[in-house]
């Protein structure tokens, strides 16, 4: 294998050669679990593959393995070659997959076996299966590009626009997960619950990296169950369950049969703001506090909720993580911008004129919005990309949800502009009703009248069954505007 020397490599060899037979990837779906020993073998075939297929230094390899052993030893074997690797979700169809290998000139292509087609500008010829069924193949992109220096391309959500992906080394990566380790409290000796997309930046973070730097072990699934999670969490003893609101909600809206795990006690939630009514509500009901993270793919984490306390700013996102400054910028319009310096920013963006000017004096200014509290707890309170424009006046739709949170019969809402030809946009709730309750729209718009301005009233209330979320656990803004956009036309 070629390739310079990886220092996660170093310490993942010498994981194993204290403890080969140790188990660090439970399956209980589907078997088979993965040992140290079994990590490391699949890292040598993995590497020894791609090097046969010409991926060298610099080069990127577009994995869709998704939530499999495959996505821990394909980023060992990158890091062996000195390449880098651009995890996508797995659900990916073949065309978008070709389509990521095109825009970025990826070398090969690395995907479950049954979402390759047949396809000219793939070299049929030189493919393999791997382990699972998973298939690795060079791809026929004429345009291929280097990346030297880069580990991960790590795809952003996209919610403003196309895709972006960012030049993050290993060193970055490295110091990253340290942080989050060390304000998480977590040990070799924890066994962390994975059912979040190992693909997205919360992912190989909070569960990958730990594993492959101190030997933390994870069980793994496709996806959250949660019938799954309880047993899961019993059988192997797990201490540690890294979530999205949605799935804590859930459990407050669902009985839970037996009770919360009793070895559960570490929860932590990021990918959108929790509220603090559900982590009080969550207290209440099982004893446990959920921690809020808050990170970006840009900056890596950046802070954590690490208090026990429940009180009334029980929604922050707590302190910076040691060695991360954030700082809150007043711009024209924007009020806290926060901007964050750490050693785990990344480079910046991979390709020209996709927004590198956010990453500004040392750090990355985020697109997010916060305040600090007395104790020196930071806050989200909206987004710079969701102001709506009404009337030439200015509506953050995390103020009107504030209120309508506080309306007796609504158990979840969302608020975003639409397209108004009379006064630009227009503010419109998307209101959850509580079951079994009932709730008039002109008793919401009195509701928030006589607790906001006139233009931050909304002027249309939809009604949803639930607020669609995406596999990240965000908020499919997509979905969203559609649902808005069919009711407004009705």
């Amino acid at each position: 294998m070629a390739g310079s020397v990886s220092d996660l490599v170093t310490r993942f060899s010498l994981i194993r050669q204290s403890a080969p037979n140790r188990t660090l990837i439970h399956l209980p779906g589907a078997g088979g679990d993965w040992s140290a020993d079994d990590l490391w073998q699949a890292h040598q075939r993995y590497a020894d593959r791609l090097a046969k297929i010409g991926v060298g230094q610099g080069d990127l390899v577009v994995s869709a393995a998704g939530n499999s052993p495959a996505s821990a030893a394909l980023l060992l074997a990158c890091r062996a070659l000195d390449a880098a690797v651009m995890p996508v979700d797995a659900g990916a169809t073949y065309p978008e997959l070709l389509g990521l290998a095109e825009r970025f000139g990826a070398t090969a292509l690395l995907a479950p076996d049954t979402a390759f087609t047949h396809d000219p500008r793939q070299d049929d010829e030189h493919a393999a299966v791997l382990d699972a069924g998973l298939r690795v193949s060079p791809t026929r992109v004429i345009a291929r590009r280097r990346y030297a220096g880069s580990a991960v391309l790590k795809l952003t959500s996209g919610s403003t626009g196309t895709a972006k992906a960012t030049l993050t080394s290993e060193a970055q990566l490295s110091v990253d997960s340290a942080r989050i380790l060390a304000a998480m409290k977590t040990k070799p000796s924890d066994v962390q619950l994975a059912t979040i997309p190992v693909s997205h930046a919360y992912g190989l973070g909070n569960l990958i990296m730990p594993m492959l730097l101190q030997g933390t072990p994870i069980v793994l699934r496709d996806s959250f169950v949660p019938q799954q999670l309880q047993a899961d969490a019993r059988r192997f003893g797990a201490s540690v369950f890294q979530g999205v609101p949605f799935m804590f909600q859930f459990f407050l809206s669902t009985p839970l049969a037996g009770g919360w795990p009793s070895s559960l006690t570490s929860l932590f939630s990021a990918g959108a703001p929790l509220p603090a009514a559900t982590v009080r509500a969550f207290h209440e009901r099982f004893g446990v506090k959920i921690h809020s993270f808050y990170g970006t793919t840009e900056a890596g984490g950046i802070s954590l909720d690490d208090d026990d306390e429940i009180d009334d700013n029980s929604g922050s996102v707590g302190r910076p993580l040691p060695g991360v400054a954030v700082t809150l910028r007043n711009e024209e319009d924007v009020v806290g911008r926060i901007h964050v310096a750490s050693t785990s920013v990344a480079a910046g963006y991979s390709d020209a004129g996709q927004g590198d000017e956010a990453f500004v004096d040392g750090g990355f200014l985020t697109g997010d919005c916060g305040v600090w509290d007395a104790k020196g707890r930071l806050t989200l309170s909206g987004r710079v990309s969701s102001f709506v424009n009404v009337a030439g006046q200015k509506v953050r739709p995390d103020e009107v949800e504030e209120v309508l949170r506080t309306m007796p019969g609504i158990s979840d809402v969302r608020v975003l502009g639409a397209d108004d030809p009379s006064r630009g946009q227009q503010i419109v709730a998307c209101v959850v009703a509580e079951p079994q309750g009932s709730i008039a729209e002109l008793a919401v718009r009195r509701f928030c009248a006589a607790r906001l301005a006139p233009h931050k009233v909304p002027r249309a209330i939809v009604f949803v069954d639930a607020i669609p979320v995406t596999a990240r656990g965000k908020i499919d803004r997509a979905a969203l505007d559609g649902i808005v956009r069919a009711r407004l036309t009705v």
